[in-house]
């Protein structure tokens, strides 16, 4: 047997290895009493990470509040200090009365 043609022996019986345990450890995962202990296992995991992570979140979304109020307040303050026409009156001797930039 050529060398090349052992490494595709090999290659071919390597897939149907993983593929044969692919189909049994998902066989294996599909019975009740897998999926059981399964979530008996990860319940515990998923709710202590959960616990360790809000003060996190909670810290997040109260900066996230704050820095859109703040980014309303200046649009607010930008938007009541600017005309939203800038208008210039001139008068009869050329002066400029009221300009809005």
């Amino acid at each position: 047997m050529s060398s090349e043609a052992q490494r595709d022996h090999y290659a071919e019986a390597s897939a149907d290895f993983a593929s044969h345990i692919g189909d049994k450890i998902l066989h294996a995962l599909r019975s009740p009493e897998s999926q059981a202990r399964l979530q008996s296992l990860l319940d515990p995991i998923v709710s202590h990470i959960i616990n360790r992570i809000f003060p996190y979140i909670l810290l997040s979304a109260i900066l996230f509040l704050i820095l859109f109020l703040l980014t309303i307040g200046t649009f607010w303050m930008v938007m009541r200090t600017s005309s939203p026409i800038a208008t210039v009156i001139k008068t009869a001797t050329g002066e400029l009365i009221g300009a809005s930039v």
